[in-house]
This record gives C-alpha cells, sequence and structure tokens, in this order.
C-alpha cells in the first residue's frame, strides 16, 4: 500500500485510474444505450412538433396581417415559452365517509397505465397542450406608421392571446 503513495508510482496510479474509468465509461454506452436513444427519439419528435406549429402559426398570422390595409410584406417570429404537454388519462377515486355527524372525502386520482406488446407500461395519453406563446415580432413594410403598428398589435394580441408589452413592430428593411 505504501509503494502506491510514492511518487513515481503516484502518476502511474493515476494515469490506470484514468484508463479504468474511460473503459468503464465506452462499456456503459454499450450496455444501456436504448433508454437514451428512446428519449432522444421523441425529444427529436417533440422539437418537430414544436417546430411545426411555430411554422404554421407564423405563417398564417402573416397571411392575416398583410390583408390588413398598409401593411405590406411580413416576416413573424414567434418566441414560445416550454414545450409540448401531454394531457394523461387519469381515474378518479372519491371516497367518502361519515362518523360522528362530520362527512369527510378522501380523493384519489390516478393515471391509467396501458401495458404494450414487449411488455413496457406507458400512460394513456388524451391529448396535448402546445407551449405558450411568450412574444412576437412583426417586421412588415408598413411598420413605420403609427396606425398600421397599433392595428397589427390589436391584431396580433387578439390573434394569439398575448399582451401587447409581448409585441414588437418593426419597418421592413428595404
Amino acid at each position: 500500500m505504501r509503494d502506491i503513495f510514492k511518487k513515481e508510482n503516484i502518476l502511474k496510479t493515476a494515469v490506470i485510474a484514468g484508463l479504468v474509468g474511460i473503459v468503464l465509461i465506452f462499456c456503459s454506452d454499450f450496455m444501456g444505450g436504448k433508454k437514451e436513444d428512446t428519449f432522444a427519439e421523441a425529444s427529436e419528435a417533440e422539437t418537430d412538433m414544436i417546430s411545426e406549429y411555430r411554422t404554421e402559426l407564423c405563417d398564417e398570422l402573416g397571411n392575416m396581417l398583410a390583408s390588413i390595409e398598409g401593411v405590406g410584406k411580413t416576416k413573424i417570429m414567434l418566441t414560445l415559452d416550454g414545450t409540448v404537454r401531454n394531457i394523461y388519462a387519469t381515474d378518479n377515486d372519491i371516497q367518502q365517509r361519515e362518523s360522528s355527524g362530520d362527512k369527510q372525502s378522501n380523493e384519489r386520482q390516478s393515471c391509467i397505465v396501458i401495458r404494450q406488446n414487449d411488455g413496457s407500461e406507458k400512460a394513456l395519453t388524451v391529448g396535448q397542450l402546445m407551449p405558450k406563446i411568450k412574444g412576437v415580432l412583426v417586421v412588415c413594410e408598413g411598420g413605420d406608421k403609427e396606425e398600421v403598428c397599433g392595428k397589427i398589435v390589436e391584431a396580433v394580441s387578439a390573434a394569439l392571446d398575448v399582451g401587447k408589452t409581448h409585441i414588437c413592430v418593426s419597418k421592413m428593411s428595404t
């Protein structure tokens, strides 16, 4: 044991410990990589869904704003808050007890779980909530006119339920 702590052996021990650590890291990638891949696929699918959602909103909003008099060509950018949230099916169990004139009720809520063909279990999803819109940037040809900017802010606020302080309108460069 004392030989390990000699100066010349400390360097050798550190190098060997480092190599063992690297080998263990590589081995762990081969043993448990499937769960990480599944998470990465889910995350990638969620990112694609959010990107498609943002694109659809920008296109639809841009078309609507371009139809307002004085707006002209538009470019829209949306800032989203959070990610897609799943809504799970639940089973509510309400128990009521009556003791000495007092009524007591206990409510228990649990997710409904479905067993897959491969034996894994997954919560039953009944819907999804898309991310909340946090801010909107509108760049348009008529962005230098105060009246046009007011109409754009009103339209965006009403269409997307975004506060007027979270909407910015600017003139498009020529």
